[in-house]
């Protein structure tokens, strides 16, 4: 029977894959799948996504995101391209421009990744590397399962993309030199979208194109590949050629700026080597689960045990040579170097998703080293035959086995930020009568709890409701220059989006205010909570003798500043962080053009 099953999964090789793409990702769809038919209005980083995309073919995006460049936190750059908003749209059409269609758009990206990685690798690998590939592919899945698979952050979208970048690294260095443009193409994606993995890129592209160059230039078998590789240079950083050529200082010079003058402290070396220490771990996230912070200690039993299993690999390496794998060593080497530089240059506060990259060179070394050890064990090649097919059918096991855990994890999960998502829903719904179809509205907003992203979630949601609302030009970035307002004078009327208790009552009461909307999304067990710990913290902050941080407390994005920004106790910040997690209640106010601003 498992002869049969492996006999027609090797003639049906791409059928294989795409099945063990299904089982590997299949937490993911689980996740995926038990929020098909949920209302979701998204707000936050989850609501970037979309205003990007909205804005595809009307206003196509010439750079990314909005990013923490720059040293004006009113006037905010962007992530360096837009390759995330194409590679997302064509899902998102096909459903109709929905915002869960965002969501599906999000796994369809992610699956591409997996499957393109799997294929290359059976490609020029074999079916062996495949498998082992499969197993820590899945146990990296069901450790991000199932948030990460339901935020379409950008944070996010490149991960798997980079798996697959290392691979095709790998192939070109084995001689598939038409591999080099897509390699150019995916690892251009990877850095357009998230900053940190600018230097892994370009610090394998450079030298690769090197390499190639030198090493067939009597042949001339480079031109061809480096020709298309110029073509997608082109392609793909024409969009943000054209933005810097715009007025203004321009988003790629921003950048530079940025990140070779820091406007902090870059944490150096042993920071860099004890934040990798706990990833490159085999008690580490990638098998446990996301939640360890970089500057966390490290389980260094973990480490150890990563580090005996690679050197086993590198041994096992040493005696048989095989060239297919030490050409993938070398791009695993040569990528952790310069990660670890990398992670040295980070600077600001240090979060885990900044060096997330480092999951999939951890598994890979895995991979190579378990590659390694069975080209030693089954070294004799009838011993080979008589263990291919058994250890198939355990590794298959395995990962159906882990995939299976995962899913069970992953069902019944809730999209992020579901109590914005009803704030913003039910706000529209209420609002919409009230204003004109052919007018503008100026949408401001005082938030203590979202970090704005209920705002810029507003905006999203009002438009898909047929209204226009635009920003001051200090969220243009957030939410795309041309929904920005540089004179309000060029509005109909004002509208701010007020969130908590006593920031609306204190709203409610100016002469020039009209109430439009309100709506608590907390259900009667959370707002019962959510006083109960209002009173507590404001005795706790009493007793702090900081009479002031409870005022701070109601101020626009207080609840971070309360945690982030003042010399607040462990106690005090569990507190206030539930309380922030429960969210509060919202109303939306009318004024007229050139009315004060609140508070």
């Amino acid at each position: 029977m498992i002869t049969r099953l492996r006999n027609w999964a090797l003639g049906h090789p791409f059928v294989t894959l795409v099945a063990m793409t299904a089982i590997v990702m299949l937490p993911a769809i689980v996740a995926v799948a038990s929020n098909l038919f949920v209302d979701w209005h998204p707000t936050g980083d989850m609501s970037l996504a979309e205003l990007m995309m909205r804005g595809i073919p009307e206003h196509p995006p010439l750079v990314g995101v909005a990013a923490r460049v720059g040293r004006d936190i009113n006037d905010q750059g962007y992530k360096p391209g837009p390759s995330m908003a194409y590679a997302l749209y064509p899902v998102y059409l096909a459903m109709f421009r929905s915002s869960i269609s965002v969501i599906v758009s999000t796994l369809v990206v992610h699956m591409a990744g997996v499957l393109a990685t799997l294929f290359f690798v059976r490609r020029w690998f074999g079916w062996r590397v495949t498998a082992i590939t499969a197993l820590v592919m899945a146990v990296i899945v069901r450790s991000l399962a199932p948030g990460f698979f339901l935020e379409p952050w950008n944070t996010w979208i490149p991960v798997f993309a980079y798996t697959l970048f290392l691979v095709l690294v790998a192939g070109v260095l084995l001689g598939h030199h038409r591999a080099l443009p897509l390699a150019v193409a995916v690892g251009y994606h990877c850095l357009q979208t998230h900053i940190s993995y600018v230097p892994l890129v370009a610090g394998a592209l450079v030298p690769l194109v090197v390499w190639l160059v030198w090493t067939t230039r009597r042949s001339g078998t480079w031109r061809r590949p480096v020709v298309w590789s110029a073509g997608v240079t082109f392609a793909m950083w024409l969009p943000p050629v054209i933005e810097q050529l715009q007025p203004g200082p321009g988003n790629l010079r921003r950048v530079w700026e940025h990140f070779t003058n820091p406007p902090d402290e870059t944490v150096g070396l042993r920071a860099a080597f004890r934040a990798l220490a706990g990833e490159f771990n085999l008690a580490g996230p990638f098998a446990t689960g996301p939640g360890r912070d970089p500057t966390d200690d490290p389980r260094w039993w973990g480490f150890v045990a990563f580090v005996v299993v690679v050197l086993a690999g590198l041994a096992a390496w040493r005696r048989h040579r095989d060239r297919q794998l030490g050409r993938l060593y070398v791009v695993l080497g040569w990528s952790t170097l310069i990660g670890l530089y990398a992670t040295s240059r980070v600077f600001g506060t240090f979060y885990d998703y900044v060096i997330r990259w480092s999951w999939l060179l951890a598994v890979f070394w895995i991979v190579a080293s378990l590659w390694s050890v069975t080209i030693t064990l089954a070294g004799d090649s009838e011993l080979r035959h008589r263990s291919t097919s058994i250890g198939g059918a355990v590794l298959g096991a395995t990962v159906l086995g882990v995939a299976l855990a995962g899913s069970a994890a992953s069902a019944g999960a809730d999209l992020p930020y579901r109590s914005d998502s009803r704030l913003v829903a039910n706000l529209g719904a209420q609002l919409a009568p009230s204003l004109g179809p052919d007018s503008v509205y100026l949408l401001r907003w005082h938030d203590p709890a979202s970090l704005g992203g209920t705002g810029f979630g507003f905006v999203l949601e009002m438009e898909k409701r047929g209204d226009t609302l635009k920003v001051d030009p200090w969220a243009k970035a957030t939410v795309r220059p041309y929904r920005s307002m540089s004179d309000e004078r060029d509005a109909d009327a004002v509208l701010w989006f007020v969130v908590g208790s006593e920031n609306i009552e204190r709203f409610s009461l100016r002469d020039d205010a009209e109430m439009l909307a309100e709506y608590d999304p907390r259900s009667a067990d959370e707002r019962a909570e959510s006083n109960d710990l209002r009173l507590r913290i404001e005795e706790r902050i009493r007793e702090l003798g900081h009479p002031e941080w409870i005022t701070l407390l109601d101020s626009q994005y207080g609840h971070t500043q309360v945690v982030y920004n003042v010399e607040s106790p462990s106690d005090l910040d569990v507190l206030v962080n539930r309380y922030n997690e429960i969210r509060l209640p919202g109303a939306v106010f009318r004024v007229p053009v050139g009315a004060p601003l609140y508070p």
